[in-house]
């Protein structure tokens, strides 16, 4: 994807994300800054065909129903973090699956107020409107050409294939995640990373052709939104301010590695919201974390896979999973 062709996609989600840092900032409602927007708008508007198998309806409703769903969890389950994650990530199995769509930043919209402990109701509001906001920009960037109309294809498995490919994902992410939370490690498993990793074992992302540079992207965005964090935490400067230049580098990232990976721009915004804990741990973690779910991503799941032979074997790799994938869909 050439920053050339998509300089106005970029330039208006750096302002909406800027935005958004703003009015959270001035008003003093931490809720409105959501960093999966980050993500979002990387997947809705600068990639010229949208990241996910979703319509525009189901994604208003997939990621509302997430936030809502994490609200009700906080204030109705007093369990560990751990229990309500899992919850968490079942709910928006069940959820996507009876929608046939594939949104998983709704993951992130269920998990992130258990991780952070919101409770007000201003959260799932927020995530409604910025989402309708992001798809009134989606719409007008269509109609001016600068993104594909979207094509949504239901995914209609069968209830034993919904078993099979969650039951291994929610196994792998509570193998993971729960050791995280419990030993009060949360950025091991932050939200954006829980998105990516399940991303990663759809088995024709071609993503999973470059873990390397997956991971770079993911431990680079860390390292990023702690420098942001640590411009607010220690020289004064504004929230908005700081997410500027923050948002420049990561663009500048996702062109380095050519790995337009949406969840890392959450990766960043997500450092202005978690509690501070010095201006290591985050990255650290977070570079950590990256390393342990892209591997599992691939190492524990069928699809294509980095091979010295780019040819024809890599195609063919490519094929297989596609067909593989798209058996749910019939």
């Amino acid at each position: 994807m050439s920053l050339r062709r998509r300089w106005l996609p970029i330039l208006l989600a750096g302002c909406f994300v800027v935005a958004m840092v703003a009015v959270a900032t001035v008003s003093g409602c931490t809720e409105i800054l959501f960093p999966e927007m980050t993500a979002i708008l990387c997947g809705a508007w600068i990639q010229p065909r949208q990241a996910w198998n979703v319509s525009r309806r189901w994604m208003l409703v997939l990621m509302t129903s997430g936030a809502v769903f994490g609200i009700a969890v906080n204030l109705l389950v007093p369990a560990p973090l751990a229990v309500r994650a899992c919850l968490g990530y079942v709910f928006c199995a069940l959820v996507m699956h009876a929608a046939g769509a594939d949104m998983t930043p709704m993951l992130s919209a269920a998990i992130l107020p258990m991780l952070i402990g919101t409770t007000s109701w201003a959260y799932p509001v927020a995530v409604f409107v910025l989402v309708c906001l992001v798809l009134a920009g989606q719409v007008a960037l269509e109609r001016v050409g600068l993104r594909e109309p979207i094509e949504f294809t239901p995914l209609r498995g069968s209830g034993m294939q919904f078993v099979t490919m969650w039951g291994r994902r929610f196994l792998v992410f509570a193998l993971l995640s729960c050791p995280a939370y419990m030993t009060g490690n949360a950025y091991l498993a932050v939200p954006p990373l829980l998105v990516a990793y399940t991303e990663l074992t759809r088995p024709d992302m071609t993503l999973r052709l470059k873990p390397w540079n997956s991971w770079a992207v993911l431990a680079g965005a860390s390292l990023v939104g702690s420098l942001a964090r640590c411009a607010v935490e220690y020289a004064g400067v504004p929230a908005w301010v700081a997410v500027i230049p923050a948002y420049l580098a990561l663009v500048l990232l996702w062109n380095a590695a050519r790995t337009w990976l949406p969840p890392a721009g959450a990766v960043v915004l997500l450092a202005l919201l978690v509690p501070w804990r010095g201006p290591w741990l985050y990255p650290i973690e977070v570079s950590l974390g990256a390393a342990a779910w892209v591997a599992a991503a691939l190492l524990l799941f069928p699809g294509i896979r980095p091979s010295s032979d780019r040819g024809e074997r890599t195609r063919s790799h490519l094929r297989l999973a596609k067909a593989s994938w798209r058996t749910g869909r019939n």
